[in-house]
């Protein structure tokens, strides 16, 4: 089950674990409440049903290291890359349509995380950070497929770039939508991970309520 969950963390490659050393003094981390998330350095309001279930940084913490050895495996570089990130990146919301450990198929989870790109003055836009970011998963040891180009989509009042992900896995096709804008100066990144129209569905409407 566990490494079903990890699939919504495999993101790891670009980002870790948080130091505060590497935000700025006026960096939110924000403020989650059991139906909303808001953020006043991004400007950011999300809203979702109080009954998804949303995860602390200690459980998060766990996901994301059990997700970086499975990017990695054996691939000391990779597992270069991973460490090296671990102090650039804030998981501001990560929340699950169940419980983790339910007794599901597949749990559909929706994550917000922001990477300080301060160091890689190339990466202008979120099409520049995903471009990377589809390099290191090919480069992975989980077998991904990209059937889409990078294509755009707008969030609330911002234009966010999308890289569609999938994995087949225990006869389930599991599909992960990136999403990311370069906001003042760092990227931020949706990932929503889903195995049908439905639970899309469900995702994309949280989405919709996403305000800047």
């Amino acid at each position: 089950m566990k490494l079903i969950i990890s699939f919504t963390i495999i993101f790891t490659l670009l980002y870790g674990h948080t130091n505060a050393q590497s935000f700025p003094e006026t960096f939110d981390f924000g403020t989650t409440e059991s139906d909303s998330y808001q953020n006043d350095f991004f400007k950011m309001e999300i809203t979702f049903d109080s009954t998804w279930v949303i995860q602390d940084r200690r459980q998060m913490n766990s996901l994301v290291k059990t997700g970086g050895e499975i990017v990695a495996g054996d691939d000391e570089m990779l597992k270069s890359v991973v460490k090296a990130s671990m102090v650039n990146t804030a998981y501001l919301l990560t929340i699950f349509k169940y419980e983790v450990g339910a007794p599901v198929e597949f749990n559909p989870s929706f994550l917000v995380v922001a990477e300080n790109t301060i160091n890689f003055p190339g990466i202008k836009k979120g099409s520049d950070y995903l471009f990377h970011s589809k390099k290191l998963l090919q480069q992975s040891q989980v077998p991904y497929t990209f059937d889409k180009d990078i294509f755009q989509q707008q969030v609330g009042s911002i234009e966010f770039y999308v890289m569609e992900a999938k994995v087949d896995y225990l006869g389930n096709t599991i599909v992960q939508d990136y999403m990311t804008a370069v906001i003042n100066g760092f990227s931020l990144t949706f990932i929503l991970s889903y195995t049908n129209e439905d639970e899309k569905s469900e995702l994309y409407d949280i989405l919709e309520h996403i305000m800047f």
